[in-house]
């Protein structure tokens, strides 16, 4: 296997390839242009924002790679270890296949600059020349490639002095030819037809090679170090050759200049003229050369992780270096076709809208880690911030607007119909990503939230535990029935119980639990297993009732088979209590009739003939289990199927009721009158492919309607489901029907009462201070009518402020009580003094 450590340093791997890519044709063929067209303030603003979507991508790419220990593959290891197979492989792909042609691009830009001289003609027209030279070219950085990174990291300082030359050149040559009164003038925006946007389009491709040692991760000896610093070392040094190359250009050569000339306006200003074209070889070289060794490594990655079919043929590299000479190929096959396309005109907005989105997508991911909120979210880069990626992320998409939006929509569609395929075609996990994280933040907020939300009975939710059997059949058809009643709708957990303790219990119930697991995902995608392992199940069945959930989310539903109620009768008081039990705890209780016969039944009945039956009762057990019958529609194997609500001994003012509450619920049912007998229950419950009927338990022993026991009914029924109901189900309850309407007008009157009866206190304290000032005077003069008179009138009012205020306190009070009887969770607020003492302090005061 070889080391996957690799060989390059920061210098060498990450800054010179990035800032040799920033410091490209853009710079000597295109910021002239520019600087022209829209004046040197507009375009210090364009070298603003572009600096600002670099360094911020740069901020993100230091803390997402200073978090994980990055491999090969470069932009796309992080985002797809950041947010999965199916989003960081539709990049990937798309991004290699730029990078690939990208190649070309430069290949045909060196070739275009080096065409004169062997022809000896300065024009354009010279297209078989150029695609000859750009191929020839493409093939020596093949095989530059082939021998690997570390020969093509040398040639690249070979490249760079090259460009320090050319620059050196020009900065000495402009500063000669600098005037201030054309920097003057060139501080406005001349007059002409060209927009920002357009003038920023122009020149925002030079700072979209920040990244082009991103691609090298695999080769570096410390990818977590080197990114951060080579990366922030190239765009920084890269901002301020722009920002002195724009300024000079501005004091050197007026705005018509710099237009009209601008292919040529670097190499006159420059000291010597023929360094400007060393800088363009210079420059157009060092990008295909970085792109060459770029783009292999990504598919190299691709086909390691599997990301297509047959691309682990391409994972396979040589020597200790591990490089990727397969993937080279397709790259150099990929470039050499571009090349021989010619015209690339079509194809290069999309391409850079490909590296726009990768920028926008590393911001976001960084952006999507920081709200994940993992314990494994450590960056050592410390200056991050989620606001910061956030901004990057809408920066990048503004810029694609803005440059071109055809293309953006382009590169757009066909990123979303690679994610689509890959969803579709379910890659295998082989990593953990932070969606895990972010799904559980998600659920903890959501958690808190749902806390503080009202619950009513209009919008009753199963929280369903199934107790399955041992027997695999019967817990199939059990499994499937509890999956038809939480329809979609609430949670559904599958819970074996194993009586016992010790060591190898616990590990026959994980065992248990691990394929349970599995079973449970066939037959409901979304529901969980539990393997218990418990002193006694009754007690066992108590606890979990009461521990399971969390939070709001709290089980309401408890789903039992029906037991061997032709056993003892020890065991069907044991079964009958366990049932009761339930109830005391607050959960309702299904009962389900699994049996072969019934279930041989239901597959044979075609869906759309299939028919659900239910015994009407007239409390709280009726309308549940209408509501049960409709989630069991959700589910496609009843989509088809019909409700019938049977009404025993059904007067017409009954079945008028039944129907308009039905109606009024939004349930299509039909509503059928039948005698009240057993034998009627049978026929009309028997004729259906699915039952639902009452359930009670008296004194330990489990029996449906007319006293039937339980084992006696389900004898005579299809599939079945016997409902012991606990919570108040209201199913043509409207939004504003519920007690919270009834709540909120008793706490606003509350409220105003509360107010009120603080501003008759006050005014009667007020009052009992004037009538006791009034009887101090009285008592020093008792003869004074005047005084006398006063002191009564001040009594009198004062006793019947205090007397009103008396009254609207009592007033208070049985509001209060009304609040708390509509919301027990307003009567538990007060906590009982003595739950802080011990058992034992208790028992010594009896």
């Amino acid at each position: 296997m070889p080391d996957e450590r690799g060989t390059l340093g920061t210098f060498g791997g990450v800054f010179t390839p990035s800032i040799l890519t920033i410091l490209g044709l853009v710079l000597f063929l295109r910021v002239p242009y520019v600087v022209g067209a829209v004046g040197l303030g507009q375009a210090l603003v364009i070298l603003l924002i572009s600096t600002a979507v670099s360094v911020l991508t740069s901020i993100s790419l230091a803390v997402v790679a200073t978090n994980m220990r990055v491999g090969g593959g470069g932009e796309y290891y992080i985002i797809s270890r950041t947010l999965g197979i199916e989003f960081g492989g539709a990049v990937g792909v798309v991004l290699y296949l730029a990078i690939s042609v990208s190649i070309a691009f430069y290949a045909i830009g060196f070739a275009e600059a080096i065409a004169p001289v062997f022809t000896g003609d300065s024009s354009t027209d010279n297209t078989i020349i150029i695609q000859l030279i750009a191929a020839g070219l493409v093939l020596l950085l093949a095989v530059i490639g082939f021998v690997g990174a570390d020969l093509a990291t040398r040639l690249q300082y070979l490249v760079m002095a090259l460009l320090i030359v050319a620059l050196a050149s020009f900065l000495i040559g402009a500063v000669g030819d600098f005037d201030s009164s054309r920097f003057t003038d060139n501080l406005g925006r001349p007059q002409n037809d060209v927009g920002f946007w357009e003038a920023f389009a122009i020149f925002f491709p030079a700072v979209t090679g920040f990244s082009q040692g991103v691609a090298m991760s695999g080769d570096l000896r410390t990818p977590s170090k080197s990114i951060t610093s080579g990366t922030f070392a190239a765009v920084g040094l890269s901002t301020v050759v722009y920002l002195i190359v724009i300024v000079l250009l501005a004091g050197a050569a007026t705005a018509m200049t710099l237009v009209d000339e601008t292919n040529t306006i670097i190499g006159d200003l420059s000291l010597a003229g023929w360094t400007m074209l060393v800088g363009v070889l210079a420059a157009t070289l060092s990008s295909a050369l970085a792109s060459t060794i770029g783009s292999p490594r990504v598919l190299q990655r691709l086909g390691e992780d599997r990301v297509l079919p047959r691309l682990e043929n391409f994972a396979v590299g040589a020597g200790p270096s591990n490089n990727p000479r397969r993937a080279l190929g397709v790259s150099v096959l990929i470039a050499l076709a571009t090349v021989a396309v010619g015209d690339l005109n079509a194809i290069a907005p999309i391409i850079s809208m490909f590296f726009l989105a990768s920028y926008g997508i590393i911001n976001y991911a960084t952006y999507f880690e920081f709200r994940a909120g993992s314990t494994s979210f450590r960056p050592r880069f410390r200056f991050g911030d989620h606001r910061a990626s956030l901004l990057g992320t809408l920066l990048c998409v503004g810029v694609i607007l803005a440059i071109n939006p055809l293309a953006g929509a382009v590169a757009a569609l066909i990123f979303v119909l690679l994610y689509g395929y890959l969803r579709q075609r379910d890659v295998p996990d082989r990593w953990v990503d932070s969606a895990g994280s972010h799904h559980y933040t998600q659920a903890r907020h959501h958690l808190h939230a749902l806390a503080s939300e009202p619950t009513t009975s209009r919008d009753w939710r199963p929280v369903a535990l199934a107790f399955v059997p041992r027997d695999p059949d019967n817990r199939h058809r059990m499994l499937t029935m509890a999956t038809w009643l939480e329809g979609n709708a609430g949670y559904l957990t599958a819970v074996r119980l194993f009586e016992g303790s010790g060591p190898i219990r616990r590990r026959e119930a994980a065992s248990v639990e691990k394929d349970l697991a599995k079973e449970v995902t066939r037959i409901s995608p979304g529901a969980a297993a539990r393997a218990l392992v418990v002193a006694d199940s009754e007690v066992g069945v108590q606890t979990l009732i009461q521990s399971h959930g969390l939070g709001r989310i709290r089980t309401n539903l408890t789903m039992f088979g029906v037991g061997d109620l032709r056993g003892t009768p020890e065991d069907r008081q044991r079964y009958g209590t366990m049932l009761q039990n339930c109830v005391r705890f607050g959960t309702n209780v299904a009962v389900l009739n699994v049996r072969e016969d019934a279930w041989q039944q239901f597959l044979d009945t075609p869906k759309r003939q299939r028919s659900i039956a239910l015994w009407w009762s007239d409390d709280q057990v009726g309308q549940l289990i209408t509501l049960l019958a409709w989630l069991c529609t959700r589910h496609e194997d009843w989509g088809s199927a019909k409700i019938t609500a049977y009404v025993p001994s059904g007067e017409a003012d009954e079945i008028a009721r039944v129907s308009e509450l039905l109606d009024a619920g939004r349930i299509r049912a039909d509503v059928v009158a039948v005698d009240e007998t057993p034998a009627a229950m049978a026929q009309a419950l028997g004729g259906a492919t699915l039952a639902l009927a009452p359930l009670r338990v008296r004194r330990g022993a489990a029996i449906g309607p007319f006293e039937a026991p339980l084992g006696m009914l389900v004898e005579s029924l299809p599939l079945a489901v016997m409902v012991l109901a606990t919570d108040e189900v209201a199913l043509n309850a409207e939004p504003d029907e519920s007690d919270l309407a009834e709540l909120a007008r008793l706490s606003d009157q509350l409220d105003a009462e509360l107010r009120r009866v603080a501003e008759l206190d006050e005014e009667a304290a007020r009052l009992l201070v004037t009538a006791e000032a009034a009887r101090l005077r009285l008592a020093d003069d008792p003869d004074d009518p005047a005084l006398t008179m006063e002191a009564s009138e001040a009594q009198e009012r004062a006793a019947s402020a205090f007397r009103t205020y008396v009254n609207a306190r009592v007033e208070c009070r049985e509001l209060e009580e009304e609040v708390r009887t509509l919301d027990p969770q307003a009567a538990s607020a007060e906590v009982d003094p003595d739950i802080w003492r011990s058992s034992a302090e208790r028992n010594a005061e009896v």
